[in-house]
């Protein structure tokens, strides 16, 4: 009787319970870490900013879907020309998504960005420049205080008991139309110091480089980032390019489709553990390149045809990568963004607009990636006689 030979394939998947981070270093140079510093990731995270973040090299162009111009103040399409960075054309909307960054005041975004703290002599237009080009209405609705600083003109009887009200027909108008800027100093509206950006309704289509002191804001201290105590160091080990049938030890993906494998023309990066996590080694993370995934969720999951670049999620953002260059072993991080609204639940688009962030290297001794508790598919090939 013979013995048939046969293989047997078995896919043993296991999950962690948080997400993935990713760690970042300037100059493309890896920076040690000392023992003394008691949170690496956080040290790291302070070096970037959005005013750091890199222009995209062919630009890009994208419809908000009706359900979200909301939350951009009525702005209907996002776009950035080949090499503008994205502080100049990215709307603080996604970046409120991403960052949490509306929860700032002008007096903490000061703070954050290592300022000088606002004394109230400054004026309105140096202070709070964004103030002129957003409606009265919006302006009077995020902070009713200015309408002390409204001109007499902009009064109509109409009143409770014989009162004054703003004149209806300036309520469209920019608020820098009605009020000199200029001529006015922040301790006039004392409140204004310390009002949150996301409470005037205007203000999401403005980009970061309009807004003072939020384009230097480090990662580390945005509203929306939770920098862990401790997680595993990843280097990237090596660059592969048109593998095919990319199962095994993928991180990738989306929260949709964790892990997700890629079929043809699979190009990839592979990582191993410098610090802890032992069973991460070989870790792959397939580019936003080659493959596209399942993404959003809600009544936004259909924009872009509900699909995503696979890569990794971190609180509130995704990290792709993308131009892997295996002649040169290299590849690129890229950071996406998604935009979401509530009512009822969460719904958002899936992570359809990126921009690059860094490159990475098999040559350099750099140290890219980081997670705290990653997921990975894992293929094992059983084979019995």
């Amino acid at each position: 009787m013979r013995t048939a030979k046969f293989k047997a394939t078995a896919k043993f998947t296991y999950f962690s319970i948080t997400t993935l981070a990713v760690i970042f270093y300037l100059a493309g140079v890896a920076k040690a870490e000392t023992p003394s510093n008691n949170n690496p990731i956080r040290s790291t995270f302070s070096q970037l900013t959005v005013n750091s973040m890199a222009p995209s090299p062919t630009g890009m162009s994208a419809a908000i879907p009706p359900q979200a111009q909301a939350i951009f103040g009525g702005l209907t399409r996002v776009t950035c020309q080949a090499g503008q960075a994205p502080s100049t054309c990215l709307p603080l909307g996604f970046l409120n998504t991403a960052f949490g960054i509306g929860q700032f005041t002008p007096q903490t975004a000061a703070a954050a960005a290592r300022k000088p703290a606002l004394t109230g002599t400054e004026t309105l237009a140096s202070a709070t420049p964004w103030l002129g080009k957003i409606a009265v209405k919006d302006a009077l609705a995020g902070n009713p205080s200015l309408a002390a600083v409204l001109p007499q003109s902009a009064f109509v009887a109409g009143g409770r008991g014989g009162g004054k009200i703003v004149n209806p027909n300036l309520q469209n108008i920019p608020f820098g139309s009605v009020v000199n800027l200029k001529s006015i100093q922040l301790n006039r509206v004392p409140s204004l110091a310390n009002t949150p950006f996301n409470k005037f309704a205007g203000i999401q289509k403005f980009t970061a480089s309009q807004i003072p002191n939020i384009g230097n804001i480090s990662f580390a201290n945005m509203p929306s980032i939770t920098i862990p105590a401790g997680a595993a160091v990843l280097k990237m080990d090596v660059v592969r390019t048109r593998e095919r049938n990319v199962r095994h030890m993928v991180m990738s993906g989306s929260q949709q489709q964790p892990n997700a494998p890629c079929q043809s023309n699979c190009d990839y990066i592979e990582t191993h553990p410098a610090i802890g996590m032992p069973y991460l080694k070989g870790a792959r993370i397939i580019s936003g390149d080659s493959l596209q995934v399942r993404g959003g969720k809600g009544l936004l999951a259909w924009v872009n045809g509900g699909q995503e670049p696979t890569g990794i999620s971190f609180s509130g953002m995704k990290f792709v990568v993308r131009n892997v260059n295996a002649k040169k072993g290299t590849a690129t991080v890229n950071l996406n963004f998604r935009s979401c609204f509530y009512a009822f639940g969460e719904h958002c688009t899936p992570y359809f607009i990126g921009f690059p962030l860094w490159q990475l290297s098999e040559r350099r001794n750099t140290l890219p990636l980081i997670t705290t508790d990653a997921s990975v598919a894992r293929v094992i090939r059983l084979r019995q006689k």
